[in-house]
Order: C-alpha cells, then structure tokens, then sequence
C-alpha cells in the first residue's frame, strides 16, 4: 500500500464536501475501500476544514504549492517529491552549504490550525533530540509568511513499501533492515520518544542498503518504571492533539491499545514492528479490512495468519 497522491486525495475531498456532513463517512468507507490511508487523510482534511471553515474569507486552498525555483529562505525549490494531510515533502536546494534537501511544508489549510502547528513543531523538535545512522535527521526549521517548513535530510531510494509491492523478502533479506529498524526504534526509545506510526511507506531504503526511519509527526514523549523524560523542550500536546494523533495513525499497523485510545509506550511501536516484518515476509499487511473499523477489529480479534510466512521461518528469529 502507498501513500495517497494530492490529486487522489484532493478529488476524494472535494467529493467528501460535497455531500452533507451525515453522509460524508459512508462515503467515505466506500469510496476508500482498501485504502485505510486515503480514508484517514482525507478525514484529517475535513476535520480541518471545519474548524477553519468560518473563517475562511477567501476560497478553500488545500495546499501550498510551491513550485521549482521558489526560494524559502536559502533554500531552492527543486521539485515536488509527495505529500499527505501531515505535509507537502519537496527536494531543494540549500544554496548556502551546496546540498540537496527536504523541505516538508505544512499544508495551507491547516497553518492558521494550532493543533496542527504543534504537532508540526513537534516533529522538529523529536528529530533534534535524535541522532542515530537509521534515522532521518533534521536540518532546521523555515518560516516565510504563511509557509511553515522543516529542512530534512533528503533520503534517497524508494520506500520499503515500493519494495514489498515487488514481492515479499526472502528471510536474509528481510532480517538485516528489520534489524536497523529495531535500531532505530530503541535509539527513540532511549530518549522515551514513541513514533507510533511506523509502517513501510515510512521506511526509506537507501541505495546503499540502509534502513531510514521517517516521520516522527505522531510522536510522543513517554515515560516509564518512574522516570520522566525531559519534555522542556517539547511543545506540549493538548488532549485534542493526542486523541487526533490515535486516529492519525495507521490502522494496519496499531496496536489494540493505541486503536482504543488508550495511553501507549514503547511497546505500540514493538506491535508495529512485528506488523512490518511480517508484511516483509509474506507480501501481505499482518491484519488487512477492507475499512478502517475491518481492519481494528482484525487486530483486536485475531490472529495474523502464521501460515502465510515462507517455510522455514523460526518461530523466534
């Protein structure tokens, strides 16, 4: 499964608007059917548009937009590299230092959104507190009028979705990138950050066979055996924040308690794990649905189904 395109997602929106409210998430169940991550973004998009909709006294702009040779800063827009509801990822040019980037700019629609600015700036904020090989680091942040970005490490290759679409891994294939993700995973840990979105479209493989974790803008900080992270320099996360931040994530990939809303730790990310390597392995997501409340239920009732992994995988790897 792939992330959705802009012109995917802003189609499904715009239908979505165009029916009244009550309607809108039947629709969407059926119109996203087997596409869990169009579903949530574009219900990601609606929950924004409502909240500024009142205010808005210009017509409805779902995203910034900006094109090859605009400048932010230092920084020159080269291309469009993707985008989602959580931001708009371009390749550009640091015209200072002479290196290629990511700029990851918040959608128009939601910079007047506080929640959304937060979580935006929280994102920086957990990639500067991390340093590690098999995570994708940040460079700095941008602001230029109404345009808020992050200036990323640019990580070449394609996601390990683009690989898994290919074919599932035979197991020494799969078990030294399922190491460097665990990797990362515990460099996180150690600093009691939980992304609590992993999943293969947020795994880079780069070309030279290293594993890059990417999208930190669901993380939180937590705590654990009585210790306390130091979240001083960690914009707070409101109730709202937290609850949107649940539904933000995938639903393939939550764990029972993090689907149920409740408080999750390390371990959500551990579920997670085991649901990539699994996906790794066999070609297929560990608990598919064909909608989101499908797919919850199958993680909450069910057991993946262990036949489908290749002969000869042990039990403990």
């Amino acid at each position: 499964m792939t992330a959705p395109s802009w012109p995917e997602l802003e189609a499904v929106f715009h239908e979505a608007l165009a029916r009244p409210p009550a309607e809108r998430a039947a629709f969407l169940a059926e119109r996203c059917a087997g596409g869990l991550d169009l579903q949530v973004e574009v219900e990601a998009l609606l929950r924004a548009h409502e909240r500024t909709a009142s205010a808005l006294e210009t017509p409805l702009t779902l995203r910034t937009q900006l094109k090859a040779g605009m400048r932010l800063g230092s920084y020159e827009v080269l291309s469009a590299l993707g985008a989602g509801s959580m931001g708009e990822v371009y390749r550009a040019r640091d015209t200072r230092l002479g290196r290629d980037v990511a700029i990851k700019v918040l959608p128009t629609l939601f910079v007047s959104d506080p929640e959304r600015r937060t979580r935006f700036e929280h994102e920086a904020r957990v990639l500067a507190s991390l340093n590690h090989p098999h995570i994708a680091a940040i460079y700095g942040v941008e602001e230029a009028g109404a345009t808020l970005a992050l200036v990323l490490e640019l990580v070449e290759g394609p996601t390990l979705a683009d690989r898994i679409a290919r074919g599932p891994l035979q197991l020494d294939q799969a078990l030294p990138l399922a190491q460097q993700i665990a990797e990362a995973l515990e460099a996180a840990h150690e600093k009691w950050i939980v992304h609590r979105d992993l999943k293969p479209t947020n795994i880079k493989l780069t070309p030279a066979g290293t594993v890059k974790v990417l999208d930190f803008g669901i993380a939180k900080a937590s705590a654990a055996d009585g210790s306390r992270p130091d979240l001083s320099q960690l914009p707070s996360i409101t109730a709202t924040t937290t609850r949107e931040g649940i539904i933000l994530g995938t639903a393939a990939y939550m764990s029972p308690e993090q689907a149920c809303g409740q408080t999750v730790d390390k371990r959500t990310d551990i579920w997670a794990f085991g649901c990539v390597l699994y996906e790794m392995l066999t070609g297929r997501q560990a608990f598919p649905g064909e909608t989101l409340s499908d797919t919850i239920a199958a993680a909450m009732e069910r057991e993946p189904d262990w036949n489908a992994l290749p002969a000869g995988t042990p039990s403990i790897v």
